[in-house]
C-alpha cells in the first residue's frame, strides 16, 4: 500500500537500508577471510626423495588435499591450532599441528612391518619387500568378522583385481574367482587353489573352514605363478592353514546365529492388474463367461483378500548357524592344532538348505635340530538340498523362477491355485509354467559332497640356509547326487514321457602329489640375500563316474 502512495518514498528507504547493510556484510566477509589461513609445504621420505600423491587432511572434518608431482600441497586450515593427517600407502601415518608462519616439511616414515611381512609365493616363504611380481593378502582377521561359511563370501571387494561372483547364491552354492579378468571366451577363468602346498584346480571351498585360514594370497602376474606352468595361467590362491604355537593349550569357541530374508521382492500384477490385462486380451464373451460372471466386474477384484503372492508363499525367514571349536598349544619340539565346526544354513526358499560337518588336525614335530616334520589332515562333508532356482533348463518358462513371478494371482473358478499343477489359461504345449509350491515341495534333491586332504612332510638341514624338503599329499573328492520327481512336479508330471523318475550320479576323484625341493638362502652383512631353489614335483589323479537313472515309476510313495 505504502509503495502505490509514495513510491519515491518506499525506494528511498530501500536504498537506506542497503547502505546501513553494506558495511555490517562486508565486516562479516572481512571475519570469513581472516578466519581462513593458508598452510603450504613439501612431503618427502626419509632419503629426501619427495612424494606425489600423499593424502592430507584436515582432523574433524573432511576437508583434504593431495601433494603434486613436486611433493608440495597447500590448504586452508580456520585456525594456527588445527591438526594435519598425512598418509601414504606404504607409509606410518603423522598428525602435525599447522605453521602458519613458515612451509612445513613433512618425512614419511616407512612401514617396516609391512615391508617385513612374509608372503607365500610358490614353494618359499619372503618378504613383501623383496617381491619382484603382483601379490595380494587377504586380512583374514576382517574376513572373519561376518559369519561366513565359505572363504570365498567375503573375498569380493577385499583384493584389487579379484572378482568374485556367486552363480546363485543358495545355500552351499560355490563362487567364481577370476584375478586379472577372463583370460579365455570357451574355457574356465578361475584360478589355480594350493591349499596347504596341494595344488587343485578346484578349490574345495566348502571344505575348508574360514576360521582355520592363517593366511591367504593371490599370485596374480606370471613372475609369481611361472612355477606352476601353464596351470597357473589365470593367477594362483595360496591357502595355509593354522599351526600350533608354543604355549599351554588354548581352546577357542566361536558361534554365530543369523537371520537371512529377501531384501527386495519383485512388484508384480494384483488381482485387479491381472484382470485390467485379461481384458484386453480376451473379448468381452469371454470374460463375461470368466472373470464377469455372476455380476463381477472389474472393481471387484480391487483389493480382494484370495489373491495369491507367490513370492510371500515360495520365500521365507531362514535362520543359520554356525558353530567353531579348536584347541591349540604345544612345547618348543610339538606344536598341535585341531578343530571341528558344524554349519547347519537354512535357504530363503523353502525346503532348501546346507549342512556341513568338518573336520581337520595339524602336527607339527621336531625330531632333532636338524630334521622336522608335519601332519596335516582336513575332512568335511557337505549336504546341499533343495531345488536349484538357476538351474539350466530346456526352456525359460520351465525354469523356476519364472512360474514364481509368472504364475496368475487369482482365478476366476473358484479353484484354490496350491493344488493344481497347471494353470488353466495356459497352453501347456509352448508354456511350461508350474505350480511353483506343489513343485518345489514334491522334488527331491539331495547332494552329498566328501572332501579328504592330507600332507605329510619332513623337512632336514644340511648346513645353515641349505635345507631339503620332501613332501607328499592325497586327496579325495566324492560327489553323491540324488534327485526324484514325483507326479506332481515340473520334471514329474503325467504330461512328460519320462514320468516320474529318479536318478542317482557317484563321482570319486583322486589325486596325490610328490615334491622334492632343496633351497638355499643366506644374508651377507644383513645388506645382501642369496637364495636358490631346485625342485621336482610328480602329481597324477584319476577319477570314476556311475550314474544311475529310472523312468516310469509305477508306484512313487516307495
Amino acid at each position: 500500500t505504502s509503495f502505490l502512495i509514495n513510491p519515491k518514498l518506499n525506494i528511498s528507504m530501500k536504498i537506506n537500508r542497503i547502505k546501513f547493510l553494506l558495511p555490517f556484510l562486508c565486516a562479516c566477509l572481512s571475519l570469513v577471510a581472516n578466519a581462513q589461513m593458508n598452510v603450504t609445504g613439501t612431503v618427502v621420505d626419509a632419503n629426501g626423495e619427495r612424494l606425489p600423491g600423499v593424502s592430507i587432511l584436515l582432523k574433524g572434518t573432511n576437508t583434504g588435499t593431495m601433494t603434486d608431482m613436486n611433493g608440495k600441497f597447500s590448504i586452508q586450515v580456520p585456525s594456527s591450532d588445527a591438526i594435519l593427517r598425512f598418509s601414504y600407502l606404504g607409509y606410518e601415518s603423522r598428525h602435525v599441528k599447522v605453521d602458519t608462519k613458515k612451509m612445513m616439511n613433512i618425512v614419511m616414515k616407512e612401514q617396516s612391518t609391512a615391508l617385513d611381512e612374509v608372503v607365500v609365493v610358490g614353494y618359499q616363504e619372503v618378504r613383501r619387500k623383496d617381491l619382484t611380481g603382483s601379490v595380494a593378502k587377504a586380512n583374514i582377521n576382517d574376513m572373519l568378522k561376518t559369519p561366513i561359511t565359505r572363504f570365498d563370501q567375503a573375498l569380493a571387494g577385499r583384493i584389487a583385481g579379484v572378482q568374485v561372483s556367486s552363480g546363485e547364491g543358495g545355500p552351499g552354492a560355490s563362487f567364481n574367482i577370476v584375478v586379472r579378468g577372463n583370460n579365455s571366451l570357451t574355457q574356465s577363468n578361475s584360478p589355480l587353489f594350493v591349499i596347504d602346498g596341494f595344488p587343485v584346480e578346484d578349490a574345495g571351498a566348502a571344505s575348508i573352514n574360514p576360521a582355520d585360514i592363517e593366511s591367504l594370497d593371490v599370485l596374480k602376474d606370471a613372475s609369481a605363478t611361472a612355477i606352476y606352468g601353464a596351470r597357473g595361467a589365470n593367477g594362483v590362491v595360496i591357502i595355509t592353514t593354522k599351526k600350533g604355537k608354543i604355549g599351554k593349550p588354548v581352546i577357542t569357541y566361536n558361534g554365530s546365529v543369523s537371520l537371512e530374508r529377501l531384501n527386495n521382492k519383485l512388484d508384480l500384477m494384483d488381482a485387479y492388474e491381472f484382470v485390467r490385462l485379461q481384458e484386453e486380451l480376451y473379448s468381452p464373451s469371454e470374460m463375461l463367461e470368466k472373470y464377469f460372471s455372476e455380476g463381477r466386474t472389474l472393481e471387484s477384484y480391487r483389493n480382494i483378500p484370495d489373491q495369491y503372492d507367490w513370492q510371500d508363499e515360495v520365500f521365507r525367514t531362514a535362520i543359520s548357524t554356525n558353530h567353531y571349536l579348536s584347541i591349540s598349544g604345544g612345547t618348543a619340539d610339538t606344536r598341535y592344532n585341531s578343530s571341528l565346526s558344524y554349519v547347519n544354513q537354512n535357504g530363503i526358499i523353502i525346503n532348501s538348505a546346507y549342512t556341513r560337518f568338518q573336520g581337520r588336525f595339524s602336527l607339527d614335530q621336531r625330531i632333532n635340530s636338524k630334521l622336522k616334520i608335519n601332519l596335516n589332515a582336513n575332512y568335511s562333508r557337505g549336504i546341499t538340498s533343495g531345488s536349484s532356482p538357476s538351474a539350466a533348463s530346456s526352456s525359460a518358462s520351465s525354469s523356476f523362477m519364472y512360474s514364481v513371478w509368472g504364475y496368475r494371482p487369482v482365478t476366476y473358478d473358484g479353484t484354490d491355485l496350491r493344488t493344481a499343477l497347471w494353470d488353466p489359461d495356459v497352453n501347456t504345449a509352448n508354456d511350461y509354467r508350474f505350480n511353483p509350491i506343489l513343485s518345489v515341495r514334491n522334488e527331491y534333491r539331495k547332494n552329498t559332497q566328501d572332501d579328504l586332504v592330507g600332507n605329510a612332510f619332513a623337512e632336514y638341514t644340511f648346513i645353515k640356509g641349505l635345507k631339503l624338503k620332501v613332501s607328499g599329499g592325497y586327496r579325495l573328492k566324492k560327489r553323491l547326487n540324488e534327485a526324484f520327481n514325483g507326479s506332481k512336479t515340473r520334471y514329474g508330471n503325467a504330461s512328460r514321457s519320462e514320468g516320474v523318475n529318479a536318478s542317482v550320479r557317484n563321482y570319486d576323484d583322486h589325486g596325490w602329489l610328490n615334491e622334492n625341493v632343496l633351497s638355499y638362502s643366506k644374508y651377507i652383512n644383513k645388506k645382501h640375500n642369496i637364495s636358490a631353489l631346485a625342485g621336482m614335483t610328480f602329481q597324477g589323479n584319476y577319477s570314476n563316474m556311475f550314474r544311475s537313472d529310472v523312468q516310469q515309476i509305477a508306484h512313487e510313495s516307495l
